[in-house]
């Protein structure tokens, strides 16, 4: 996994200031998100990732600094896991969100029942409809 902070210099605020990003790389796929920090560009380093600001404290590099242990957490948990996961995945577990939506069969028989029954016509006949409706009604009573 690669952890990247970057500043979108396009889309500076009223203040001149840039917002930063948050860009997650795993298994090739990309997740990028806003941190809620703002920079004005001048003083931001791509190359040490830090921002070198005269009368901040480092608040902003504190803030990137928490974020990136947050996600390295996240990251952490779900191989302790060992649960099959994506780069989704690692931002939702790092916004403390569930990273998986558990559906029961018939749910998901449910879900798929009323999608069908929407496209009746057009990609689905009625008898069609009919009949995985059958086959729901039979899982259910066989569960």
């Amino acid at each position: 996994m690669k952890l990247l902070f970057v500043i979108a210099i396009s889309r500076k605020n009223k203040k001149n200031l840039s917002p930063i990003y948050c860009r997650l790389t795993f298994n090739e796929k990309r997740k990028q998100f806003s941190t809620g920090l703002f920079i004005n560009p001048d003083y931001w380093s791509s190359k040490k990732q830090k921002a070198f600001i005269p009368d901040d404290k480092n608040f902003i590099n504190n803030q990137l600094s928490l974020i990136k242990q947050e996600i390295n957490q996240a990251f952490l948990c779900l191989q302790v896991n060992s649960e099959s996961f994506d780069v989704g995945g690692v931002y939702l577990q790092f916004k403390g969100e569930s990273t998986k939506d558990n559906k029961s069969l018939l749910e998901v028989f449910i879900l798929h029942n009323n999608k069908m029954e929407k496209l009746i016509d057009k990609e689905y006949t009625k008898s069609t409809f009919h009949k995985f409706k059958e086959a729901k009604m039979h899982v259910g009573n066989f569960l």
